[in-house]
């Protein structure tokens, strides 16, 4: 079956491109569309109907955006003066960076290891016949 219409530039891999390097130069959605000569109805129709995941992409390219903006802030702050401040964010950037040897582990024992959970008064715990050792398992009311 032949294709029908024409092709979309959004299957030209070096279009899309352009349109990252231009978001994460800073540049506007409407900019990008006066830079690229798209139309504001084809870029609106491809936005809003996520046409070929193109909002998705626009979105992932926002987040990579904010993240290069993050990470030139923690290099500058980090260079700074401020012993607090460096410290702070020396520990955020190893605990989240290098969290497999940083970050802190926390674990929670959830199990009683064989401990009653709750203590039985011992006159409760004798007519209902419930073990209320700290050897054997409690039963829950």
């Amino acid at each position: 079956m032949a294709e029908v219409g024409r092709p979309s530039q959004l299957d030209d891999e070096q279009f899309i491109l352009k349109i990252k390097e231009l978001f994460l130069d800073g540049k506007t959605e409407k900019e990008i569309q006066e830079i690229l000569e798209i139309p504001a109805g084809t870029w609106d129709f491809w936005k809003w109907k996520n046409y070929q995941g193109f909002s998705d992409t626009l979105l992932s390219y926002k987040h990579e955006r904010i993240i290069q903006k993050a990470e030139s802030n923690l290099e500058q702050l980090l260079g700074g003066d401020d012993d607090r401040i460096r410290a702070d964010l020396s520990k955020f950037a190893l605990e989240t960076l290098a969290k497999k040897n940083y970050s802190k582990k926390t674990e929670t024992d959830i199990t009683s290891a064989g401990k009653p959970i709750i203590q039985i008064a011992s006159e409760i715990a004798e007519k209902n016949a419930i073990n209320n050792s700290p050897e054997g398992n409690s039963e829950m009311l």
